[in-house]
């Protein structure tokens, strides 16, 4: 009887043993409960799964390998030292809000979307790397403390807006299409080294600092305030059809036609015989208002596509000006050049000024003073004959060998590639801002140039 006693008590004793390590196995085995700080901030682990009108921070560093997503009326606050991490494959979907602290950091390989509800406040870094793809529909605001780079493909929709008040710096390798507004104001830097492109309605305003060495081609409309500076070191600027430039820093610009409260500005070429034969319709239909063509070089050579070029130009519609390559180191020889450029251009009427082009080496040697009479004198003859006269040159031609200030009867063209905005401060009524342009109807590189007047008017 007491062996029975005994066994009974020990398989009961068991079996409580076997309940309560299963109970104890089982409260081990439940999740934890979600952190929350006295902020009422529930800390982010790599396991979370965000709520509606939860608010969530992260204190030290978070990698993501699949898909989070932070809904409407949340706030993601990375705080200072931490980091949030975006692997490739990953992705992040913000529709709140998130908030990067100063010395936080946030590194995307993989996917960011930022929808139209999300604002995303960065007073830290923002790295997004080669194989990041960044799609902003909100609202972007980089901090003046903060520092974002993107290196891989990024999205501005139309409801989105990107203002850069600290720096940020597009990589070699990042492709940038903006449909929304990119806004830098004066304590803004933006570093383009890879490639920007604009779509018809959106629009670059720049109060701040603005470097490009990479390419950005402007479809609808950059603006520079007249605080802005711009430092361009080998950089292509590309407008557009529909592009527009507007600079509230140059008188010149600001006194251009304008239509609708716009500023109404011509697209245009200039060819000589090194463009071989061009397909002019081609040109017009690629939107090229005006070409200037070059008729002559020295007293001596006359440009063997010139006839064809003019005919054909002004056959397809485009408004066409002529240009004489100047040679003359003498006010003789200045005389004798408008003479023979005048010969051959009498037959036709040009919509645009009468161009004479100083540039030539031999002309280095001469003092201001002199080349100043001879352009002077070249001018005078074509104004003698009925023509609106123009000087073409460089920049720093403009600045250094001639004394504009006693041209100032004559249009000027100012030559300056790989820059927004040409190192002449002088009134100048057409720019030529690249010499490695491409044009429908045209098979290799050509000079690109605006208008900010209607000569043909």
């Amino acid at each position: 009887m007491k062996r029975i006693i005994k066994l009974t008590f020990f398989i009961v004793f068991a079996a409580f043993s076997v309940l309560f390590a299963a109970g104890a196995y089982a409260e081990e085995a439940l999740p934890e409960e979600p952190q929350i700080d006295e902020n009422g901030y529930v800390k982010v682990t790599e396991e979370t799964i965000p709520e509606e009108n939860v608010n969530y921070y992260i204190d030290d560093t978070v990698k993501i390998y699949g898909g989070i997503m932070f809904p409407e009326n949340t706030v993601l606050l990375i705080k200072r030292g931490a980091e949030l991490q975006i692997y490739a494959g990953g992705t992040a979907d913000i529709r709140g809000t998130l908030v990067i602290e100063q010395g936080a950091r946030a590194t995307v390989s993989g996917t960011f979307l930022a929808r139209d509800s999300s604002k995303v406040e960065c007073n830290g870094e923002f790295a997004a790397t080669k194989s990041s793809d960044m799609h902003i529909a909100g609202e972007f605001i980089n901090g003046e403390t903060s520092v974002v780079a993107f290196s891989g493909k990024l999205s501005l929709y139309n409801s989105g807006v990107y203002e850069n008040k600290g720096a940020t710096s597009f990589a070699k390798s990042a492709d940038a299409m903006l449909s929304g507004n990119y806004v830098v104001p004066e304590s803004g830097r933006l570093f383009i080294r890879g490639s920007v492109s604009t779509t018809l309605n959106s629009q670059i305003s720049a109060d701040g600092y603005v470097y490009l060495s990479g390419r950005l081609y402007n479809t609808g409309t950059v603006s520079f305030g007249k605080k802005a500076v711009n430092v361009f070191k080998d950089g292509q600027f590309v407008l557009a059809k529909s592009g527009r430039v507007l600079d509230e820093r140059t008188e010149e610009k600001s006194e251009s036609n304008e239509t609708s409260g716009d500023k109404k500005m011509l697209r245009g070429i200039d060819v000589s015989y090194y463009q071989g034969t061009v397909d002019w319709k081609k040109v017009k239909a690629a939107g090229i208002d005006f070409a200037i063509l070059r008729s002559s070089v020295g007293d001596y050579y006359t440009d063997e596509t010139f006839d064809y070029n003019i005919t054909e130009a002004q056959r397809a519609g485009i408004k066409v000006g002529v240009y004489h390559y100047l040679r003359a180191n003498s006010a003789e020889s200045a005389r004798a050049e408008a003479k023979y450029f005048l010969d051959i251009v009498k037959q036709y009427k040009p919509d645009f000024p009468l161009v004479v082009d100083i540039e030539d080496s031999r002309q280095q040697k001469l003092g201001i003073e002199e080349l100043t009479l001879i352009a002077d004198i070249f001018c005078e003859e074509v104004k003698k004959a009925g023509y609106e006269p123009m000087i073409y040159s460089s920049a720093s031609w403009l600045n250094n060998k001639l004394d504009t200030k006693k041209l100032s009867d004559y249009e000027i063209w100012v030559a300056h590639w790989g820059t927004l905005k040409p190192a002449y401060n002088g009134s100048y009524g057409v720019w030529q801002y690249s010499c490695k342009g491409r044009v429908s109807g045209i098979s290799g590189a050509v000079d690109l140039n605006i208008a900010y007047i209607d000569y043909s008017k």
